[in-house]
């Protein structure tokens, strides 16, 4: 898959800015790449469920316990971007009208996963992917057109080309939630409370 200089350089491509050989040379384009890859890979790895990047584990519970609220704290896993899914469960969001409390799930406060499940925690996250070779080719071409948007101001000061690099963005997006939908197993629909309240 590709490389980081070759992502980047696909950035470039679509600024129509000069190509690179390293991401830490001193040119300009490298200085903006270098300034924005951290944070715009985190960012896009975040922003949606990519298949490439979610990982199931279990995590251990961690002493103390929260002091109210909850039964159990877990520890989030270093590298997590973005926490998907906990235990087996699935909580129904409308249940909540018909008691006085909140009774969520799972909570995330300070690193932890607070939640009455008890251990060990079985989790489903997004994973901070640094190696550019696992990359999903749809995230490749997302990542590139993010940073080419990002970057745009500082490497051409040109508005149609930012507004361009916008749209490739929206298209990259829109492709990789399209694959994606049709990689997904058919899911069902959880029953609401309107449909529980009838059994």
């Amino acid at each position: 898959m590709a490389s980081q200089t070759e992502i980047c350089n696909r950035a470039l491509t679509k600024l129509g800015a000069a190509r690179i050989t390293d991401i830490a040379e001193n040119s300009k384009s490298a200085r903006a790449m270098n300034a924005l890859w951290e944070t715009v890979r985190k960012a896009e790895l975040r922003r949606r469920i990519w298949t490439f990047a979610a990982v199931r584990t279990t995590v251990p519970e961690v002493t103390p316990q929260p002091e109210w609220g909850y039964g159990h704290g877990y520890q989030t896993p270093s590298d997590c971007l973005r926490l998907l899914q906990i235990g087996q469960t699935f909580a129904v969001p409308a249940m909540t009208d018909y008691r006085d409390q909140d009774d969520s799930a799972y909570q995330l406060e300070g690193g932890l996963i607070l939640t009455d499940q008890n251990a060990p925690l079985k989790i489903r996250y997004i994973r901070d992917i640094t190696d550019t070779g696992r990359f999903d080719a749809l995230f490749v071409e997302a990542l590139a057109s993010k940073l080419a948007y990002e970057a745009a101001e500082e490497i051409t000061q040109s508005a149609s080309k930012k507004a361009q690099a916008g749209e490739d963005y929206k298209q990259a997006l829109r492709d990789a939630t399209a694959t994606g939908a049709v990689e997904r197993a058919p899911q069902g629909f959880p029953d609401d409370s309107w449909m529980l309240i009838r059994l």
